[in-house]
């Protein structure tokens, strides 16, 4: 971006700036809240393994919210990342798939929807207390079999992070 910026001429410093203070986009990689040092990452837009596997590069403790309307190729390829993934938790119709690829690799839970994974990735990262702790949403399936779109989907996630927040006694 600084160098398109530079090559239309634009001033170094202001393309800094923009580049500083450019809040990302909705979906994608968004910091929906912190709690008790968890950040709450919505990046419903992965809605394929290669889109999930630029989040979870990104990040050394994840607790990964996965599933939904699975697609050719499942999260085989995610497998050399598979360190990074402290839990998994599952939801929707992916879920038996995606359970068998991460059996005996990553601790999987069956959650069904997003309301369930989120409340048991959170208590869990809080009981665990992680540095460094990630709840992600990022789940390399299309939304279709819970939601209307993957905007539905994020926006859920962040109504959810809310909630949490509230509810935290910090």
């Amino acid at each position: 971006a600084y160098a398109a910026a530079r090559a239309c001429g634009v001033d170094p410093a202001a393309a800094t700036a923009a580049m500083c203070s450019f809040p990302g986009l909705a979906h994608r990689q968004e910091l929906v809240g912190t709690i008790d040092d968890i950040r709450y990452i919505n990046d419903s837009k992965a809605t394929n393994a290669d889109a999930t596997e630029k989040a979870l590069l990104c990040y050394p403790a994840i607790y990964w919210i996965a599933g939904g309307l699975p697609k050719a190729g499942g999260i085989t390829s995610l497998a050399p990342h598979f360190g990074r993934l402290r839990h998994a938790f599952l939801i929707g119709r992916a879920t038996e798939e995606f359970a068998a690829t991460l059996d005996g690799s990553v601790p999987f839970t069956r959650c069904g929807d997003l309301a369930t994974a989120l409340a048991a990735a959170s208590e869990q990262a809080r009981r665990e207390h992680v540095p460094s702790a990630v709840v992600l949403l990022s789940p390399a399936c299309a939304s279709y079999d819970q939601f209307k779109n993957f905007e539905e989907r994020g926006d859920t996630f962040r109504a959810l992070v809310a909630k949490l927040r509230e509810a935290s006694p910090g």
